[in-house]
């Protein structure tokens, strides 16, 4: 019997790995025997990159080896869309079409940003990227309010009349002009109230006094009378609480970067000449 240590190592996923490789390229020479292969256009040659790749898809979505059926399978139809694709190419069936030159485009400018996914800043570097970008990190600020929407073109005595009621303890819901707000609003972000309300009603609201009622404020459906329960400023929080995404987001500008960069090397390159659209515009 094999001992332990030879039972471990036949177990390995990396040795059915590189074994499963060796079968492939071993399938493949027996379909194309070397006094059938040359420096041809027409070869199909199965490159070691490709042949890992078609292998680590496999066992990726499967979770598993392929069989010998499959395995056939799986050449064959690399085999057919590196031969369509080269048909397609002679043909000239690239040329024109958009989502193909989408594609390219997109795979090209994909390289060129590569890089930024190895690059690691230092912490002076990180935090003052940090602290460049403050509000994409802050925590919002939150309100607890409660309103009552004024009937459209409501004069003085009839606001006064509203807030009298809501002084005695009436109940906001019984006065408020529409049913569609809520009366009532409890810890909610500054950003989804103005959501809500309208531009800027979330920053006025801020500013009331605490526990009586103000107004009226205008939103984007009236005027209200506001009582101010609770306002809590937004908060940053330490770098070393947010930094993964501080990372992430170092590392899609530099990437943006490198991609601007890229294109504009690129365009140097060529002597743009461009129609003119200035008699179309007139």
């Amino acid at each position: 019997m094999p001992s332990p240590k030879l039972r471990a190592v036949l177990a390995s996923p990396l040795l059915h790995f590189f074994v499963l490789g060796g079968l492939v390229f071993a399938y493949f020479n027996l379909l194309n025997p070397p006094s059938s292969r040359g420096p041809r256009d027409d070869e199909l040659q199965l490159s070691a990159t490709e042949a890992q790749r078609l292998m680590v898809d496999f066992m990726s979505t499967r979770h598993r080896a392929p069989n010998p059926d499959e395995l056939h399978n799986m050449i064959r139809d690399w085999a057919v869309e590196e031969a369509s694709v080269r048909e397609a190419i002679a043909l000239g069936l690239d040329k024109g079409d958009t989502m193909i030159r989408n594609r390219l485009r997109n795979k090209v400018e994909f390289l060129a940003e590569a890089p930024a996914a190895a690059l690691t800043p230092d912490d002076a570097t990180l935090t003052s990227y940090y602290q460049a970008n403050a509000r994409r990190y802050s925590e919002d600020g939150v309100l607890s309010f409660t309103q009552v929407l004024l009937p459209d073109g409501a004069g003085p005595e009839r606001v006064q009349a509203v807030r009298a009621d809501l002084q005695k303890g009436t109940d906001p819901a019984s006065l408020s002009n529409s049913a569609l707000l809520p009366p009532q609003v409890d810890a909610m972000p500054i950003p989804t109230v103005e959501r809500i309300f309208g531009k800027d009603f979330g920053e006025t609201v801020t500013a009331l006094p605490l526990e009586q009622w103000s107004g009226p404020v205008q939103s984007g459906f009236g005027f209200h009378l506001v009582r101010l329960k609770m306002h809590r400023d937004g908060t940053l929080p330490p770098l070393a609480e947010v930094r993964d995404r501080v990372l992430t987001e170092w590392r899609a500008d530099e990437a943006r970067k490198l991609r601007e960069t890229y294109i504009q090397n690129l365009l140097s390159r060529y002597k743009l000449n461009l129609p003119s659209f200035e008699d179309e515009v007139k």
